[in-house]
């Protein structure tokens, strides 16, 4: 089980980066998303999640990638809830 306790949440309110790439070794996961309008969040060329308006609640956390930005396509109000990892080599 991940521990809660290192959660953190960013907000948006347009197409842009919403948290920033983690650095070599690390990947963001997301476990919760909420937002005003439907909106795509990329690693910046890839969709990883589509997300209807309203409040998205993960079953398990969608990770990323190694070293990958997690990037908003929509004008909307976005908060995700997410942690991040190292990978295991």
């Amino acid at each position: 089980m991940k521990n809660l306790l290192r959660l953190k949440t960013a907000s948006a309110t347009t197409a842009t980066t919403i948290v920033a790439a983690p650095g070599s070794g690390k990947q963001v996961v997301v476990v919760d998303i909420l937002t005003s309008a439907a909106t795509n969040l990329s690693d910046g060329s890839t969709v990883i999640i589509y997300a209807p308006a309203g409040s998205t609640h993960l079953r398990s956390g969608i990770d990323f990638g190694d070293n990958k930005a997690v990037v908003g396509s929509a004008t909307a109000n976005v908060t995700i809830t997410y942690f991040v990892e190292e990978i295991a080599p």
